[in-house]
Parts: C-alpha cells; structure tokens; sequence
C-alpha cells in the first residue's frame, strides 16, 4: 500500500496495546448504510513488517489468526479463526518481524505490546491517566468559572475521565464537580472514577429521584427513571447548583474556554450549536419555535444560570411526551424553549466543533489534535454510531495534552518502558 496504517491504543483484556483495525482501514473511504458492514476482505491475508526497538517478550492478539517469521524462521503459526487470542514470542532489540494475518469474517484486529524483564507489570488506561491526576488537582485549586455538572452511565469509564481531565486542563477549572448518574455505573466503573476522580462529589441517585419528587411529583420521576433524557435535564435545571456549566462525556475540549466564560457573565445561556431544530421542538412541545436565538441549541455543552421557579419547571416538562427516538427534541428543545426570552450566545461552530455534520479532517484517530490546525476549542463526539471507545479516548487525550502538559514526558517514559 503506499501509506503506513497508523496503529492506535486499544484496551485488551485491561492491557494498554497498539492495535491495527484493519476492517476499519479497508472501510475507509467506501460509503455504507450499516456502519457495521464492510471492511471484512473476506479469505484475505495481509502481511505488515515490524522492527524490534528493545528485548522482550511481544504479548500480541490477533482475530482470526497468524503466521509469524522471525528473522526469516516461523516461530508463531495460527490458521485458526477465532477472536482475539493472545500469545508471546520472545524478541530481541533489531529483530525484523514478518507477520501475515488471514481474516475469515467481520473483526479484523493485530494488536501488541512489549513486556520487559525487570520492569513493573503492564500499562493500563488507568495508569496513562493517573500520571495527570496531580496536575488536575493543582488545576483545580485555582477555579477560574461555575461548577460543572457531569452525567454520564459510566459504559466507557476511561472516556469519562479523558472528557473531564480535558476540560480542567485545556478549558478551564470549574469551582466544583458534580457527577450524576451513578445508579448506572459498573463496578470497575466506580472503582475508576475513586481512583481518577478524588476531587469530585458523586451525587446519589437517590437524592436526584427525591428532589425531582419534591418539585415534579411522581410522574416525573417515572419519566426520569425511564428515558435517560429526561433524567439529564432533572439534573440540569431542578439540582442545584443553580449556575453551573454541563458537558457530556463525547466532548473533548482543546482549547482555552475563554471566550465562553465570558459571553456567560452577559447571559443566562451559552451554548454550542445544532442544527435548526426549531421543527422538531414544535412538534414536541406544541409550540410555536421558529425564528428565535435558542432554535440550534446542542446539550453537549453548555452554560446555564436557572432563573425559574423548580416547581413550575418540573410542571413544565409534564407537557412534552418523550419519544426515545427524539431525545434531542425533548432535552434540547425544553431548554431551549424555556430561554428563549432570556439573553442567550450561541458559540461559533467553527471552533465549538460537531464532526456529525461538519466531518472532521483526518477523521477520529487521523487529526492533529496536538497542533489544532483548525483553532477547535471542542468537538462533540455526539449523535455518531461509533464514539470514541476508551483505547480511542487515551489516543486522543495524550494528543491534546501533549504541547503543555508537565505529566507528557514522565507518561512517554513509562509507557516505552512498559
């Protein structure tokens, strides 16, 4: 081929490794209806060369299996096909490895990592972002703008915290963080944001049912428990706190978050934006919504200052019927309807970027997140059928981080050590 496939983290079996998805490399480019469909080179094998930088023991996974030459003599051969199954060679620094995998239907995946005699364990996710912890917390001790809320059912735990570490270091520091949602969360899940999130206040979910009773009654709370949605603007306009910034868990920040700050000291609502959405919020809320400042507000980022009664509000979102196909129509559409009269900014889409419309140049692993050509501030994973996955998140993170992080360069030595 006359490029070089650029490998990747991936998270296998809890380990850090460079991966190769090649059914996603074969897929590019060709347009599908099924984002699962394609890609698969079905009875095809392809061979790819590797050169060893340090002894070791390569731990390597493949789906379906593969032949390995090593220096011109077969130490490794699988013609099995089968999911991603691990095995070892032994190499040393300057050994020229010839692989050759073979692919029966749908995952294609070759990942590796090198494992060293004297050297501590294997690199996980929660390792890469732990060498930041510190920095956060000085971070945060420093707040420059409103507390942040943070929902999110905790499915992809490492993106969770990827999301969260970028805004504090690239955005701004929040005088608080709340996090929502925990009834959803795994046990690893916990366990991960314990570790990584020290410095936020996890919200029961218990105490959110309660005050959404007190301000909704018990129709409100059925809704809640049941459309995710419904839960996400409870906990934006009836949980205090009443001033806050909310940021979904598919947003990355790259950039200083300023010029948002500051359009929020003039108004009660700073957003990114959406398409116009003003037909579909008619539709569910029975009103008249065109022509009017709110009619592209997106919920994957924003700034809110609740100026309303909690009851009357909770009443409020008794009238629109949600439909789990809709959720922007019902989430974004109520909020936007309900500051429609107030001073309202809608952020620049060129630098409050949503790649589900506009694209995104060198797609999710190809731009240059840490250069930023095009001056993002953020992008907003959001509405694609494919988000970043947690390997992707700590891709991507690292890319962001890396111009100004002090933790950068104590991060890279471990990870090659490792």
């Amino acid at each position: 081929m006359p490029f070089q496939p650029q490998p990747h983290w991936d998270i296998l079996n809890g380990e850090l490794c460079w991966t190769i998805d090649w059914r996603d490399l074969f897929r590019s480019g060709v347009k599908i209806g099924n984002p699962f469909m394609s890609g698969e080179m079905r009875g095809f094998h392809i061979v790819f060369r590797l050169r060893v930088r340090e002894g070791g023991r390569l731990v390597f996974w493949a789906d379906d299996g593969c032949v390995i030459r090593h220096n011109g003599r077969v130490v490794h051969d699988d013609r099995m096909a089968h999911p991603p199954v691990c095995n070892e060679i032994e190499v040393e620094a300057g050994d020229y490895l010839e692989v050759a995998q073979w692919q029966l239907m749908k995952d294609w995946l070759w990942g590796a990592r090198l494992s060293q005699p004297g050297r501590d364990g294997v690199l996980t996710a929660a390792d890469v972002l732990e060498f930041y912890l510190e920095e956060v917390q000085e971070r945060l001790r420093h707040p420059e703008g409103p507390p942040l809320k943070y929902y999110t059912d905790g499915r992809t735990p490492v993106r969770v915290v990827a999301a969260l570490y970028s805004l504090i270091l690239q955005g701004y520091a929040p005088s608080a963080v709340y996090l929502f949602g925990e009834n959803q969360w795994s046990g690893s899940a916990r366990e991960l944001f314990a570790r990584l999130l020290p410095f936020a206040q996890v919200i029961p979910n218990a105490q959110v049912v309660s005050r959404v009773r007190s301000v909704g009654g018990t129709r409100l709370v059925d809704l809640a428990q049941h459309y995710w949605f419904v839960m996400k603007t409870c906990v934006s306009l009836l949980c205090p706190p009443e001033e806050f910034c909310l940021m979904d868990d598919d947003v990355f920040i790259l950039d200083r978050l300023d010029d948002a700050l500051a359009a929020f000291e003039k108004n009660d609502l700073v957003f990114i934006p959406d398409q116009d959405l003003s037909a579909g919020f008619m539709r569910t809320w029975g009103v008249q919504a065109s022509g009017f400042s709110t009619k592209r507000f997106n919920a994957g980022l924003y700034w809110l200052r609740q100026v309303y009664d909690a009851r009357w509000l909770g009443m409020q979102m008794l009238r629109g019927r949600p439909r789990a196909n809709e959720s922007y129509n019902w989430e974004q559409g109520f909020i936007a309807m309900m500051y429609a009269q107030r001073n309202t900014l809608e952020l620049p889409g060129q630098r409050y970027f949503y790649p589900l419309f506009d694209g995104l140049p060198g797609s999710m692993l190809g731009y240059d997140y840490a250069h930023n050509p095009c001056g993002f501030a953020s992008i907003h994973f959001g509405g694609l059928a494919e988000k970043p996955s947690d390997g992707v998140a700590i891709h991507i993170l690292n890319q962001i981080l890396a111009h100004n992080s002090e933790s950068k360069t104590e991060m890279q030595a471990a990870a090659a050590s490792t």
